[in-house]
């Protein structure tokens, strides 16, 4: 038995063992995981990589091939937060060459298993550090942590590349064949690859938040216009959310998240506002300016201009005309 089968579990030896094999590594365990360089024939660089229980491996390599190799890798299900050179980012499903950076770019994505082929050119740097989550892993901290890790599985969908977390290249570092030859290497990589993805969580989640409040500011800018212009019809937050095929209840939220108040207390100081201003002339009846404010009946309005200003519609008109 070599050191690879020896040191991996079977279903994470998938993910490192074609390198192992194209690129004749000779691995030999260290303090945590394996590590082994890459023969003088065939180029310059390591490989470093390391279990993290059953369920998770984290891996270092930075190759500089003297030929051109065509790598087949055959990984099974997985999910992976990774940092590399351009060379290997750009062999990512998906990755953007406008975007990439010579080192250390970011990446984070979920890929069902199969059979994968990656030309590796000559003279080219490289250079990766990946943290690879299996399925079970996620099971197991959506178990340990169901308030934190119930959706964790979804959270990569959600990375962007263009505003990665500030902290993710910190983390990424910290895995590494130096630390991983010093005494207590293994809880150490442990708590890096947890907090790898309770950063992305965060984040995840300020994202959900920022996207939320603009969508909130968005609707009550829509419900404000309505108010301000259209308050002498038959409004009400039913009619008003349904014209914005909005629910009520989402109405009301976004409204007094953002304002403060309800949506018909907003309706109701506009109104009673536009009243104020028409009490003032002095001439109209108190009838006709409940209804020019959109109340059908007088007695509704009597009511509302009391709660909101704090007398009855004639005892305002009564003080307009005594000054």
């Amino acid at each position: 038995m070599n050191a690879l089968q020896s040191g991996l579990p079977q279903h994470l030896r998938t993910f490192v063992e074609p390198q192992v094999e194209q690129l004749s590594f000779a691995m030999e365990p260290i303090q945590c995981g394996l590590y082994g360089k890459l023969p003088e024939s065939l180029g310059e660089g390591f490989l470093w990589t390391a279990p993290l229980g059953e369920d998770c491996l984290v891996s270092k390599h930075s190759l500089r091939l003297k030929h051109p190799l065509s790598l087949e890798e055959r990984p099974t299900d997985f999910s992976c937060i990774f940092s590399g050179s351009r060379a290997t980012f750009l062999s990512l499903p998906g990755a953007n060459d406008r975007t990439s950076a010579e080192m250390e770019n970011l990446a984070a994505f979920s890929q069902v298993g199969g059979t994968t082929c990656c030309l590796m050119e000559a003279g080219v740097l490289y250079e990766s550090t990946s943290i690879t989550y299996t399925p079970d892993y996620f099971d197991k901290v959506a178990k340990d942590f169901p308030n934190d890790f119930g959706t964790v599985g979804n959270i990569l969908k959600s990375f962007n590349p263009s505003e990665p977390p500030v902290e993710m290249k910190s983390i990424l570092r910290s895995f590494s064949p130096q630390r991983a030859i010093l005494p207590g290497a293994t809880p150490f990589f442990h708590a890096k690859a947890l907090e790898a993805l309770a950063t992305l969580l965060a984040q995840s989640s300020s994202a959900i938040e920022t996207r939320g409040r603009k969508e909130d500011c968005e609707l009550v800018e829509r419900v404000e216009e309505i108010i301000l212009t259209r308050f002498a019809e038959p409004l009400t937050v039913g009619s008003i959310a349904s014209e914005l095929y909005v629910s009520r209840s989402k109405l009301s939220e976004a409204f007094r998240h953002v304002c403060g108040m309800g949506v018909a207390e907003r309706l109701r100081k506009q109104r009673m506002n536009a009243a104020c201003r028409l009490m003032d002339g002095g001439r109209t009846s108190v009838s006709d300016i409940a209804r020019a404010v959109g109340y059908a009946r007088t007695s509704s309005f009597d009511e509302a201009f009391r709660r909101e200003i704090g007398c009855s519609p004639t005892a305002w008109k009564d003080r307009y005309r005594a000054q």
